[in-house]
């Protein structure tokens, strides 16, 4: 369930490792979030600088760590352009780092392909790589960038990175334990027909806009020319010479099932809802005046704390209830309770019952539930007033608030 108040869009931050993972991965779901209005946040760890360099023009880059980086630092500013102008940060920049550390640049820590055919370390990973960084200095950028941004909801890849990157893996893991200790929902890009989504993106309607941003990297990826018959239709060549669909979805699988949201007021429960409240509240405050009725009489020395407590404990529950679930029926509940368990206890008890005597507590006791529950039904309920501008935010809580797996690049 959104945190976001109704007042504002919700705020999601999309955490990624290197430049074109936003997009090959989750540029449908960016540029839907947009469109509906959503605060959008791209925060990228490293600028890609291990990358391969596909056309002619640009091979020469190759293997040049900071010319590659900032090559793709054009690029990944054209392509977040072309998907609605998301907000970006790189990690250990402005709004990604502590203010009280200085700034640093993590490094691509390359790859390489296992036996298995999916991405493991390389052995030559940079000492100012991602992966060669103190996982506890990254989770600490991420915290930084969940708090510049005020983020709802933050997303990244599910655990194996997607396809096994250990830039990816420790993405995952960074932005895992970030939003967990910022107390925000985190949500994993996975494969929306494996059956592991929570949430499924229709990315069909911004399908032009994910291609004009794909087509950004140039030097990661060939885009196959438009295909008159299926104007939808979207692909692309990896530089290991595989061939990439880009799926009519995008999935996400929320790390933890969110809790079902219990209703805010009685007005939103359903019929057998509103039964079960008020049954319970008759219970509760059948409780409270049997506890009032045996209490209400005891001193402290000379303070007459048994009245005190129990009138307090009647005026916390019928004023409580009032404000929490503003509902007349509960409050009335409670009031009957106090009143019927207080009479229960004086029958059986008799005329000599020494439970409610005739002294300023016994009277206060015998009027006063009544009296408070009187007054809490009476008073008007000002909640209409308040504010209800639904913000175009909301529409995009499924989506930001909590299921294609992330294709294999470097």
């Amino acid at each position: 369930m959104s945190k976001a108040p109704a007042t504002r869009p919700e705020r999601v931050l999309f955490v990624h490792a290197h430049p074109d993972d936003e997009t090959l991965s989750s540029g449908g779901t960016i540029a839907t979030l947009l469109e509906l209005g959503a605060e959008v946040t791209v925060l990228t760890a490293t600028r890609g600088e291990r990358g391969e360099m596909l056309t002619p023009e640009l091979a020469p880059l190759f293997g040049d760590g900071r010319r590659v980086a900032a090559h793709r630092e054009t690029e990944i500013a054209g392509a977040l352009a072309a998907l609605g102008r998301p907000a970006h940060l790189w990690l250990g920049g402005p709004g990604a780092r502590p203010t009280d550390l200085p700034e640093r640049r993590y490094s691509d820590s390359g790859m390489q392909w296992g036996p298995d055919g999916r991405a493991v370390a390389a052995d030559d990973a940079p000492a100012d790589s991602l992966t060669m960084a103190d996982l506890g200095e990254v989770v600490d950028d991420v915290r930084a960038a969940i708090r510049s941004t005020r983020a709802d909801a933050v997303i990244s890849y599910a655990d194996d990175g997607g396809y096994g990157h250990p830039d990816h893996v420790r993405v995952h893991n960074a932005a895992r334990y970030a939003a967990k200790a910022e107390d925000v929902p985190f949500s994993m890009i996975v494969d929306p027909d494996s059956g592991e989504a929570d949430v499924t993106v229709d990315v069909l309607p911004v399908r032009a806009k994910v291609r004009a941003a794909i087509e950004q990297y140039r030097s990661q990826v060939a885009v196959d020319p438009v295909d008159p018959a299926d104007p939808t239709a979207l692909s692309w060549v990896m530089p290991h010479g595989v061939r990439q669909h880009a799926a009519a979805t995008e999935g996400f699988r929320h790390d933890e099932p969110p809790a079902a949201a219990a209703p805010e007021t009685y007005a939103d429960m359903s019929p057998a809802g509103k039964v079960t409240a008020v049954v319970v509240a008759l219970v509760v405050g059948l409780l409270a005046g049997g506890l009032g009725t045996i209490t209400h009489q005891q001193t402290l020395g000379a303070f007459p704390i048994g009245i005190v407590l129990t009138t307090l404990i009647v005026v916390g529950l019928v004023v409580g209830v009032r404000l929490l679930y503003r509902s007349r029926a509960m409050v009335a509940a409670v009031g009957i309770g106090v009143i019927v368990a207080t009479q229960v206890l004086v029958s059986v008890g008799g005329q000599s019952s020494p439970l409610v005597l005739a002294n300023a507590a016994g009277y206060v006791w015998t009027f006063g539930p009544a009296i408070v529950a009187m007054l809490a039904l009476a008073w008007p309920d000002l909640s209409g007033l308040r504010a209800a501008r639904p913000a175009a935010g909301d529409a995009a809580t499924g989506v930001a608030g909590r299921s294609g797996s992330a294709a294999p690049r470097e």
